[in-house]
């Protein structure tokens, strides 16, 4: 068969799918992939809803600081739009996360009927009985790879109430749908085996390195290597280190910070003369969370770091796990002046969820 020919029947079929995606016939509609970055929530409801107290309440929780980076950066990117904008400009309905808000009394709501046509009202009613406001999650509704989770009222105020009540469940299962997209940015040149060997042989734990990460400094006789990644905007860096465990005093936060310190006058400094990495913790406090890795039990820290003598600095994650009789000591941390920091501490935060006892 001629070329032409090949290209002629392939242009008819394309022809015939863009017809039936167009049909009234929603079984011979064409789902395409849907588009969008993590950390964006498109919230859907009406303009008085988002113009009420219920608005500043979603910027209050999901807009409020991810903690912690040296200027304000919020924990998601919110957009609004009606269920008109929505039907207006078809494009918005392919993304991929969206917060659907109700108040079930309303019988003006446009927002309300978009809800009961997805969910169906027998659905919505009985919960709503037993409780004054529920979640749900749904799936693909105008694309593959969507996820819409709706919060629903029996009332204004109940809606309202609802926003902070179930931040941190749907907050979980956002970061979960987004967590395919964080791992493809993170190896998106896939793993370093043989870096990953080598940090297992020195710590005693295995992680999985992405691929693009290099030995920027390894001191044998203290257990650590540096790894770093350098690109056109930011280089972000891991150190691990492991000294013998013998007291939970080592989790702490005060000897987190005088090993960082430790480290950071000993390795990192930057092209000017008497510098060094250290703690800043005076512009901005040092958060502390318990954390699991695997069944290993650990201590999590975020805080901002200063080079000393140049105006250089960051954000960094610092994480104290016990293995067995040893400590390790795993410390991300991003230079990137100017440029949003969120995103590359999650690429870190997602590396060392790798770490796993060997």
């Amino acid at each position: 068969m001629k070329k032409e020919s090949k290209y002629f029947i392939v242009l008819i079929l394309i022809m015939i799918l863009t017809s039936c995606g167009t049909s009234d016939n929603p079984g011979f509609k064409v789902k395409h992939t849907a588009l969008g970055i993590m950390n964006d929530i498109v919230v859907v409801c009406d303009q008085d809803v988002w113009d009420s107290i219920i608005g500043d309440s979603l910027d209050y929780y999901y807009g409020g600081a991810y903690p912690i980076t040296p200027s304000p950066e919020p924990i998601f990117d919110l957009r609004h739009f009606t269920p008109k904008e929505l039907i207006d400009q078809p494009l918005r309905k392919e993304l991929r996360t969206y917060l659907i808000l109700s108040d079930m009394n309303s019988t003006t709501s446009s927002t309300t009927e978009m809800v009961i046509e997805d969910l169906s009202k027998s659905n919505i009613s009985d919960p709503l009985q037993e409780k004054p406001s529920m979640s749900t999650i749904g799936k693909d509704k105008w694309a593959h790879g969507q996820i819409l989770v709706y919060i629903l009222a029996d009332g204004f105020d109940n809606l309202a109430s609802a926003i902070g009540e179930h931040f941190s469940t749907i907050s979980t299962r956002i970061r979960q749908h987004d967590d395919k997209q964080l791992t493809q940015s993170t190896y998106s040149r896939g793993s370093n085996s043989g870096l990953s060997r080598k940090v297992e042989d020195l710590i005693g734990t295995s992680i999985d390195i992405p691929f693009d990460y290099v030995v920027a400094k390894e001191v044998e006789e203290e257990n650590l290597i540096w790894l770093r990644k350098d690109t056109k905007d930011a280089t972000l860096n891991l150190i691990l280190r492991k000294e013998i465990y013998t007291d939970q005093e080592q989790t702490s936060k005060e000897h987190m910070k005088a090993l960082k310190d430790d480290i950071g006058r000993k390795h990192i400094s930057s092209i000017e003369n008497n510098t060094y990495m250290r703690v800043n913790d005076k512009d901005l406090p040092i958060l502390e969370y318990n954390k699991d890795f695997n069944g290993l039990y650990a201590k999590e820290y975020r805080g901002i770091w200063e080079m000393e003598n140049d105006f250089m600095g960051g954000p960094y994650h610092t994480w104290m796990v016990v293995n067995g009789d040893e400590l390790i000591y795993v410390d991300g941390f991003v230079w990137s002046p100017g440029k949003r920091k969120r995103e590359m501490l999650q690429q870190l935060e997602k590396i060392v969820s790798s770490l796993n006892r060997s």
